[in-house]
């Protein structure tokens, strides 16, 4: 893998300077009612979130600053082979960050590592763990990275350079899961997904390698009983972390040598309306029909609470 990049010079600054870290306390905010709405029935409430807290909140924050969503959150396409080394970078990269998850286990009191174990999300029935499974591996990839590696990366790298997008990016990814026990792998995570977006221009290398690291997860959990509990024995932590480290290694060197040279971060900022060089976001510049999809979510949020409300727990059967 490439070193990260050194900071270029920033680019001319535009009237109205994005900020990641107010689009985050967005998505912080909207994130309590999607926990709850979660505690109601898991995964609807988790299909809505990804929907309407990370997808939504990044196409309205772009097309509501007078942005095209298109260039702004990296959504140009890549080609098959670029996709293909992104996906096995998806499997090296869960070798290494279970490996890494595995020795914060060993670091962490057993009681926070059982209150955190994210295998406890399928213990419900067989139909909402298989719908679980499908929300975290088809819808969540692509939700969270158009947020995280295509509105907040692209953000941070347009003021503080690539390096700083794509480790700002992962940071701020790995706090919003609110994990302890998973926030190291998921750095490691989130900037492997960083540098395969800010390397092809585009985020659907990263959606990809994503989606296959949600995949093998959710089809291990499925695929039979739990694993004994305790953490893993060191040996084999060392030698997945060195499998998937040297594998990673050289994915991303394949990575690398299909795609050119990064496009420039200024590329993103292309302009809705060219009259108008502000890109300050505004409520009235939000198109009517994200405006009118803000509502119909609010509005789905408020039956999936209310169900949690009268019925308890929905259980799927």
């Amino acid at each position: 893998m490439d070193p990260l990049p050194d900071r270029p010079p920033p680019p001319p600054p535009a009237p109205g300077r994005k900020s990641a870290l107010a689009f985050f306390g967005v998505l912080l905010a909207l994130w309590f009612p999607g926990a709850v709405a979660q505690a109601a029935t898991l995964p609807l409430g988790l299909a809505w979130t990804e929907l309407f807290v990370f997808l939504l909140s990044a196409v309205v924050a772009t097309a509501g600053s007078n942005l095209r969503p298109g260039p702004y959150l990296r959504l140009r396409p890549a080609r098959p082979g670029v996709l293909a080394a992104g996906a096995g970078c998806g499997v090296s990269g869960y070798l290494f960050a279970g490996a890494l998850l595995s020795l914060t286990q060993r670091l962490l009191p057993p009681r926070v590592v059982d209150a955190f174990d994210p295998v406890r999300l399928f213990e419900g029935s067989t139909a909402e763990r298989l719908a679980l499974a499908a929300v975290a591996t088809v819808v969540a990839p692509a939700c969270e990275e158009i947020a995280f590696r295509g509105y907040v990366q692209t953000t941070i790298g347009l003021r503080r350079g690539p390096a700083a997008g794509i480790l700002g990016a992962a940071l701020l990814f790995a706090l919003l899961h609110m994990n302890p026990v998973l926030f190291p792998a998921l750095v490691v995570l989130g900037a492997v997904f960083g540098w395969l977006t800010w390397r092809a221009g585009s985020i659907w290398p990263a959606v990809l390698a994503h989606a296959v690291n949600n995949g093998i997860t959710s089809a291990l959990v499925l695929a039979g009983p739990p694993p004994p509990s305790g953490p893993a024995p060191l040996p084999a932590v060392g030698a997945s972390m060195a499998l998937g480290g040297a594998a990673l290694v050289a994915l991303a060197a394949v990575y690398r040598a299909l795609t050119s040279a990064p496009p420039p971060l200024a590329d993103a900022l292309v302009l809705r309306d060219p009259s108008l060089p502000s890109i300050r976001f505004s409520p009235a510049r939000v198109p009517p029909r994200l405006a009118a999809l803000a509502a119909v979510g609010a509005a789905l949020l408020a039956v999936l609470l209310a169900a949690g409300t009268v019925g308890g727990r929905v259980r799927w059967r």
